[in-house]
């Protein structure tokens, strides 16, 4: 259980991470400055292990999130401040499961992964057309 809990810290870490909403190379730097952060808390709180699972859930959330949230201030313009708010409470959210009930952050880390293959699969089918073209 003591995993599941830095998992799902290190999944808050990187969503609050995320809410950044770069791109490109800010983006990598952001993802690593928070697999970092998610390596640390989590070798402070369970060891080796938790280090390392912090570290996973860490980069794979700001991957996600971070996309979303980019996407979302192209398509708003300014608006993509609510939408990081949100993030940020859904964040504080994860933080409370993941310290009261452990076993529902495997629940958190499914959606985390719906949500990035879905995302995946909707950017390769807008551009699927345009390969046809060359």
């Amino acid at each position: 259980m003591d995993n599941l809990t830095q998992l799902g810290i290190g999944i808050a870490i990187g969503m609050l991470a995320g809410t950044t909403g770069t791109h490109g190379s800010a983006r990598g730097r952001m993802t690593l400055l928070a697999a970092v952060i998610g390596l640390v808390v989590g070798f402070l709180l369970a060891g080796a292990l938790g280090g390392v699972l912090a570290l996973v859930g860490a980069a794979a959330a700001c991957l996600v999130i971070s996309d979303l949230v980019f996407g979302a201030s192209r398509r708003e313009g300014s608006g993509g401040g609510a939408l990081g708010f949100i993030v940020a409470l859904a964040a504080l959210i994860v933080v409370a499961i993941s310290v009261l009930v452990p076993i529902l952050v495997i629940v958190v880390a499914i959606a985390l992964a719906w949500l990035g293959i879905s995302r995946h699969r909707r950017a390769q089918r807008k551009h699927a057309g345009l390969r046809v073209l060359r």
